[in-house]
């Protein structure tokens, strides 16, 4: 990724905005418009800042975009570990992580203007790279704790924990789309029940 660097000067001026609220401000709009709406003036109402200074920091909406997307996988880990700290067990913690994180999604709008960054996952390679490290590090997450699982008796012993990692991946998003389109009640609900389904045939 490509991002523009600013003169000695103006990185001796301290940021009045630093880039996480930048992108978190970023998922907002996401949110709201899709990719295909967002723009880097829609960005920059939501945190104070001109265009021109977005432009300085990304050095377009597509880096704007990408930069977004490359901190996905890493906000994955972090809610991971914020989850297993929270939790009293490690399928707690699968439940946790599996609904604080769609519990900000209210609108089933805001479902389909996540799609349009599907699109850009599966048409553009500098994009898929970090689509196949946000899923990779769900599986990865979901397998530390049915492995945790399992050794504390929450699960039976000839569990397949890889494979049953990647149905919790398959599950987690697949139900966005169903809940989309067919769902009723919250999102997170929604998501418990799936997530009931498929682990009720592996406990004890």
């Amino acid at each position: 990724m490509t991002v523009y660097k600013p003169s000695g000067d103006t990185m001796a001026r301290p940021r009045s905005v630093d880039d996480e609220a930048i992108l978190d401000a970023t998922r907002v709009v996401l949110g709201q418009e899709g990719p295909s709406g967002l723009t880097l003036a829609a960005v920059g109402r939501q945190v104070g800042l001109a265009p021109a200074t977005l432009i300085q920091r990304f050095g377009s909406k597509r880096g704007l975009l990408l930069a977004s997307a490359a901190r996905s996988p890493e906000m994955v880990r972090r809610a991971y570990a914020e989850s297993e700290a929270r939790a009293t067990s490690p399928l707690a913690a699968l439940y946790d992580v599996a609904t604080s994180s769609v519990a900000h999604i209210v609108k089933r709008e805001e479902i389909g203007n996540g799609l349009g960054f599907v699109q850009l996952d599966v048409g553009d390679p500098d994009f898929r790279v970090h689509a196949l490290a946000h899923s990779q590090a769900i599986e990865d997450g979901s397998a530390r704790f049915l492995h945790a699982a399992r050794e504390a008796g929450e699960l039976v012993d000839d569990v397949d924990v890889a494979a049953l990692a990647r149905t919790v991946l398959v599950t987690f998003q697949g139900a966005l789309i169903i809940w989309a389109i067919h769902g009723g009640g919250t999102l997170s609900d929604f998501v418990r029940e799936q997530l009931d389904r498929i682990l009720n045939p592996y406990l004890p």
